[in-house]
């Protein structure tokens, strides 16, 4: 190449240069930016379907891209009238393509709005303030009637510094989020949409990351790849999968959740948990499949403090009370830290049934557990469910073995069809085997009483506050113990007093305990009085026996009772052989100063002999003697006086018949 030609190609693009630099210094002199201002502003309505006003004047730069600036920028709500606008700006930056432009043609690589409001509101009616389907953006469908995305380019659209008021006029809630900063990219319908943004709500910032693979093929009702993941220094939540718009929008793909302290989270959240202590970390990994407001999570795995719970779960919130179904397994589960317990007695007593949270949602949940706990009942391997509806409420343990023994119970809780301030109640409970020592221990931390129990209860109450309950509760109840100790209670003190005829001495007698064979008690619970019908102790050759009343609000106890004094301390034999000796006594007074006196005779009180005895012990008691007559079922003369043989409790008011004709 000749030194001449290399010099005129450095002239040509020397002058090339001072061409593009002439046209980019002329070129706000070369653009109408009134008309640029319109097309911008007609732009934006076309798309949206509402009206755009731009008050301030357009300023064109060219350095580091052609930008037309558009300042006092407003996008008038969707709901008409006196609202205030959907989206108000100071500055509105459109990045634009040189050639186009120069043309004539108007298209903008990028929408920047800077430091925006925008008010999004939801009306009485239903209605938003960001309805956009009379826009471009989106067409209906004329057989289906859905909206479908249109074949158009938006580019990339950028938010900085901006403030978003939400406003409910429907609940009356409301939010506002500072600092959003949003990054919304989709250069064209062939490529994947993404935003990337973050914002500030209630003093944390939490981030949104999504993308979507085909974006037309997914609001046109087809399947489109899926992902999103929104975090916060409080919570990460994120799905991967495939969506659809077919008629709801729908997801199928890997859910999963995670915070580091739940408690807190719900306290951030305004929704706090019903639970007296502060719930640690909490994770949720499962298979979801989310069809409009309905999801089901399969392949359940959650894990929260020390438990870890595997199963499915369904939330359904289509309709006006939501609901939610699951059958959950696990290991170790503890329940009492989900529950919200008094703080006081008084706070028990007081507390409103009718303002259960459980009431507000339909549950249907089944757990099963090898070791389940409720708090400081320790339930072992048991199997529970709980159910809610239409204003009831029914917890039920199916099957448990905890204490040595099997347990199950049913609590049900239903709202009066004739007064709503009024709840009814009704326990049902039998526990079986279970060792009365160790149940005593965990729940009142005293094992006042020990021994293999069998219990049977059944209690219905009905008021609207726990104390009402209380006061009205009703029923039956029945409590054996076989093999135990009763703390506080010496025999031997007992029957001093009564062969010498002497006050009880209360410090020894509630500092000894009495071993028996059998502890019976069989009662009614009604006008807040235990009426034990049939009450029996047998502590070797010794048998405590009769019928006794409990006023719980005076706390008066009256029992007129008789103690038997055998030849053998053998059980087995009292059934065979009359007592040597019986003492008809009357104790009366508190459990903290009980008084005793020798009763007449003829003023025993029979209790009735309707109930169960314990195994193995006869309903008959043969009289001794060649005179000897035979016996009524199910009663023995002991001082003349006719009683069934049970076994019973003062306290509780429980008794069992026995169902043997054996010894």
């Amino acid at each position: 190449m000749t030194k001449t030609i290399r010099i005129r190609i450095l002239w040509s693009l020397l002058a090339f240069l001072v061409l593009i630099v002439g046209l980019v210094l002329a070129t706000p002199y070369l653009i109408n930016t009134k008309v640029v201002k319109k097309q911008i502003a007609e732009q934006i309505s076309d798309w949206m379907g509402l009206p755009v006003t731009v008050s301030g004047e357009p300023v064109v730069t060219v350095f580091p891209y052609l930008t037309v600036k558009l300042r006092d920028v407003e996008i008038a709500s969707g709901l008409g009238g006196d609202e205030p606008p959907l989206v108000s700006t100071q500055t509105l930056r459109a990045e634009m393509y040189w050639l186009p432009l120069l043309l004539g043609n108007f298209e903008v690589r990028r929408f920047h709005l800077m430091q925006p409001n925008l008010e999004l509101i939801k009306d009485k009616d239903g209605a938003f303030s960001w309805d956009l389907r009379k826009g471009s953006l989106f067409t209906t469908d004329d057989g289906s009637g859905r909206l479908t995305l249109s074949d158009v380019t938006l580019g990339n659209f950028r938010i900085t510094g901006g403030v978003a008021h939400y406003q409910d006029r429907t609940t009356g809630e409301e939010e506002r989020f500072s600092n959003v900063n949003m990054m919304f990219d989709w250069p064209s319908t062939e490529d994947l949409a993404s935003i990337n943004g973050s914002a500030t709500w209630r003093g944390e910032k939490i981030e949104l990351r999504a993308q979507s693979g085909k974006p037309m093929e997914l609001f046109a009702g087809g399947l489109s790849p899926l992902s999103a993941k929104l975090s916060s220094p409080m919570f990460s939540v994120s799905f991967d999968g495939s969506a659809a718009t077919i008629s709801n929008f729908q997801f199928e793909g890997d859910f999963s959740f995670d915070t580091p302290a739940l408690g807190e989270l719900a306290q951030w959240l305004e929704r706090p948990l019903p639970s007296d202590r502060d719930l640690g970390a909490a994770s949720l990994s499962a298979r979801a499949n989310l069809i409009g407001a309905s999801i089901a999570l399969s392949d359940l795995d959650l894990k929260l403090d020390d438990n870890q719970i595997n199963g499915v779960l369904q939330l359904d919130f289509r309709q006006e009370r939501p609901m939610v179904q699951g059958t959950l397994a696990s290991d170790d589960l503890d329940l009492g830290q989900f529950v919200r317990v008094p703080k006081s007695l008084e706070d028990l007593m007081a507390y409103d049934l009718t303002k259960s949270k459980a009431s507000k949602v339909d549950f249907d949940i089944r757990i099963s557990s090898s070791d389940l706990k409720l708090g400081s009942v320790n339930l072992g391997q048991a199997a529970a469910s709980l159910m809610t509806r239409d204003n009831q409420v029914s917890f039920s343990i199916g099957e448990a073995y905890a204490y040595g023994g099997r347990l199950e119970a049913t609590f049900d809780m239903r709202q009066s069809a004739d007064d709503p301030s009024i709840m009814i109640s009704s326990l049902r409970a039998k526990a079986n085997g279970v060792s009365a020592g160790g149940f005593t221990r965990e729940m009142f931390g005293n094992e006042f009483v020990n021994g293999t129990a069998l219990v049977e209860v059944d209690l219905q109450a009905e008021g609207t506050l726990v104390s009402d309950a209380l006061a009205d509760a009703h029923g039956s109840l029945s409590v054996v113990l076989t093999d135990g100790e009763l703390q506080h209670f010496d025999m031997d003190v007992f029957e001093t007093a009564l062969q010498q005829e002497k006050d009880l001495d209360r410090e020894k007698l509630h500092a000894g305990k009495a071993r028996f064979d059998v502890l019976s008690v069989r009662g009614q619970l009604a006008n807040q009085r235990l009426d034990v019908e049939g009450l029996r102790l047998t502590s070797g050759k010794r048998a405590l026996l009769g019928a006794a009343q409990y006023g719980f609000a005076s706390g008066e106890l009256n029992f007129p009772g008789t103690l038997a004094i055998y030849k053998s301390s053998d059980p087995a034999t009292h059934s065979t052989e009359p007592p040597e000796k019986e003492i008809p006594f009357l104790l009366s007074g508190s459990f903290d100063a009980p008084r005793i006196s020798l009763r007449k005779v003829q003023d025993a009180v029979v209790p009735s002999d309707e109930e169960i005895l314990a195994p193995g012990v006869p309903s008959e008691i043969a009289p001794s003697g060649d005179n000897a007559e035979a016996p009524q079922a199910n009663t023995s003369s002991i001082g003349g006086v006719a009683l069934p043989l049970v076994l019973s409790d003062p306290e509780t008011g429980l008794s069992i018949k026995n169902t043997s004709s054996q010894p």
